[in-house]
């Protein structure tokens, strides 16, 4: 037996815990399984064992609200239930407030942080995958999240031909590309200047802020389009699963039985794509994951060995010293 939430967004001007309308089924599932097509927009399943499985959204699953040019949503809601591995049509702006974890964008997997501001071109799949340990009181993340299409930029143009080199410049936007600082504080301050108002009332602010993504030269790529050919696609779900349940136990047998693989092709395919073995490739993902959290929290060694999925602590502390070149004690005062 397993549980499949799906979630449809929706845009509620007076109310920032609205983000979600919830519905479950409970369906009858047996033994393992790769990908459940639904036909929704978001799908997280969650077996017996403790594994979580993602599906890329489908586009047209859940259509814009009426008389709407672009999506607000400000979101309040627990780690786990943040939207898996999706693309859209559209481009997406997304702050977060509070929270930190991993994030997948096209060809790139890397940590974010409270206060980071991305955008994300259309076509190009992406997620956040949050911890559960950077949380507001009530144990819950924060963001806000933007989304318009090609349609708003050529009506912007349309109702004021000085925005045409704006939008112009967006539309030749191909990466996805992190904000500095500075203009993430400008953009941060005018996306909390829209949460309390209603749809009409953010339009001004919403030219705004185009005007500002823009202008900004302060920006890093933090992902790029890659083409889904079958070996690409494979591995980016062997990729999501690994962010998916890297702090839980992972056998070969799971990744490999995941992706539709016996074992031994599996580790064939994995050593030829990658140039690693997936244990190799799996060590080092935790160890820049506990990297990250001895930086950030103050607890001892085995406590981090264990939160990023090892069950060994000198064999943590080997593999930390081989791939770092210091000890985890060691790292903390770097």
């Amino acid at each position: 037996m397993v549980s499949v939430y799906f979630d449809i967004s929706s845009d509620n001007p007076d109310s920032r815990h609205n983000f979600i309308s919830r519905a479950k089924l409970v369906c009858n599932f047996s033994g393992h399984f790769s990908y459940c097509l639904l036909g929704l927009s978001y799908i997280c399943i969650y077996s017996p064992s403790g594994r979580y499985f993602t599906q890329i959204m489908n586009d047209n699953a859940v259509p814009r609200p009426e008389n709407t040019s672009f999506t607000f949503d400000d979101v309040c809601l627990a780690p786990g239930e943040q939207i898996g591995l999706h693309e859209q049509a559209t481009w997406e702006l997304s702050y977060i407030i509070v929270g930190s974890g991993m994030r997948l964008i096209g060809d790139r997997t890397e940590p974010f942080g409270s206060g980071e501001v991305v955008i994300v071109p259309p076509e190009i799949p992406h997620c956040w995958y949050f911890e559960n340990d950077v949380t507001d009181a009530q144990g819950r993340i924060a963001n806000i999240t933007i989304t318009f299409g090609r349609e708003f930029l050529d009506n912007c143009c349309v109702a004021f031909p000085e925005l045409l080199e704006c939008t112009e410049k967006l539309k030749r936007k191909r990466d996805a590309v992190k904000f500095g600082k500075e203009k993430s504080a400008a953009i941060a301050s005018v996306l909390e200047e829209m949460r309390p108002l209603g749809r009409a009332e953010r339009i001004p602010l919403m030219i705004k802020l185009l005007l500002i993504l823009a202008g900004s030269k302060e920006e890093s790529v933090v992902g790029r389009y890659q083409k889904m050919d079958p070996e690409r696609e494979r591995m980016n779900r062997i990729q999501v699963y690994v962010v998916c349940n890297a702090k839980r136990d992972i056998t070969l047998d799971d990744v490999a039985r995941h992706v539709g693989m016996n074992r031994t092709s599996f580790c064939i395919f994995f050593k030829k794509v990658s140039g690693k073995t997936f244990v190799t490739y799996l060590n080092e993902y935790r160890i820049e994951l506990a990297c990250r959290l001895l930086k950030q929290q103050k607890v001892s060694v085995a406590e981090i060995c264990y939160q990023v999925g090892f069950n060994n602590v000198p064999y943590f502390n080997r593999v930390f010293k081989k791939m770092k070149g210091v000890s985890p004690s060691e790292y903390v005062f770097l």
